[in-house]
């Protein structure tokens, strides 16, 4: 296996030197993630033959490296260096097209398309405007939440405003009676984020009433056209804060980006009908190689 370091925000610099030219769609190469995440999963890097490689040890994931492109004899011989000390490695994050524009790479892996990790995409224009019959009722939501709080306003998140945000995630989780280890990672992952925020490509904005928090999200790019939604938070007793908050993000990135990235569903029921309903424009899949 190729010498590894652990990522640190000293990193950043040379995540973004490679990112920003060869870039990516799924979310999982959003700098963001790959530290704040990353620093749960201990996600490593080494560079290899003038490639940005990606491991986490945690899944034995290594991500399809970052660079101007490997024969596929050689992204097999890359894999087979990080079985011969995990045999449960495997090469996720494989380009869509790469297959198509490299068919001989079925004949060095056997590949495989994972649903429940598809990241799903939206124009971010449709996201401010919904409109049609399908988002009718999004619609109607956001106005009745203007209609209900008239004097709401939105605030950009601060570094001042990191510890209410915090005692506000704590509070949705104990009044709903959340639990769960992946909520508990997630909360983590927020954490983290808050922590290395003047650090990292990040930005996040609040929704306030009365000066007290209906709702919040948290953002970065994962490349120069499509934002990442990371976090998105909101208060379940104010009727159309759910909306809310994602039109106020579509938004404030207006103009910014073209496509909204909202991340994958993880195969739970109730998180897929929910990112459905905005009538997704494409899923970045998530393929895998072994």
């Amino acid at each position: 296996m190729p010498e590894l370091k652990t990522l640190t925000t000293a990193d950043v610099p040379l995540l973004r030197q490679y990112l920003d030219r060869w870039p990516r769609q799924n979310c999982d190469y959003a700098v963001v993630n790959l530290l704040t995440w990353g620093k749960i999963y201990n996600n490593q890097f080494t560079l290899w033959r003038d490639h940005l490689v990606l491991y986490s040890p945690k899944h034995a994931y290594l991500f399809f490296p970052v660079g101007p492109g490997l024969a596929s004899s050689d992204l097999r011989e890359l894999l087979d260096a990080f079985r011969a000390t995990d045999p449960e490695a495997k090469l996720i994050l494989i380009p869509e097209n790469w297959p198509q524009t490299n068919p001989d790479l079925e004949n060095f892996f056997t590949l495989q398309e994972d649903r429940d990790w598809a990241d799903y995409a939206y124009a971010v224009e449709k996201l401010v405007n919904l409109s049609g019959k399908k988002m009718a009722k999004k619609k109607n939501l956001v106005s009745q939440f203007a209609r209900s709080y008239p004097d709401y306003h939105v605030l950009p998140v601060t570094p001042e405003k990191h510890d209410v945000l915090l005692r506000f995630t704590e509070k949705w989780k104990r009044e709903r009676n959340v639990d769960g280890a992946y909520l508990k990672t997630e909360f983590q992952a927020i954490q983290n984020t808050l922590a290395m925020w003047n650090e990292l490509p990040v930005d996040g904005i609040i929704i306030c009433h009365h000066n007290k928090i209906s709702a919040y999200s948290i953002f970065s790019p994962v490349n120069p056209d499509m934002i990442t939604i990371h976090f998105e938070k909101y208060d379940p007793d104010m009727k159309g804060s759910a909306q809310l908050i994602n039109w106020e993000t579509a938004r404030h990135l207006k103009g910014k980006y073209t496509w909204i990235n909202r991340e994958q569903d993880m195969g739970l029921k109730g998180l897929r009908q929910a990112k459905l309903t905005y009538q997704p424009d494409f899923l970045v899949k998530f393929i895998s190689g072994i």
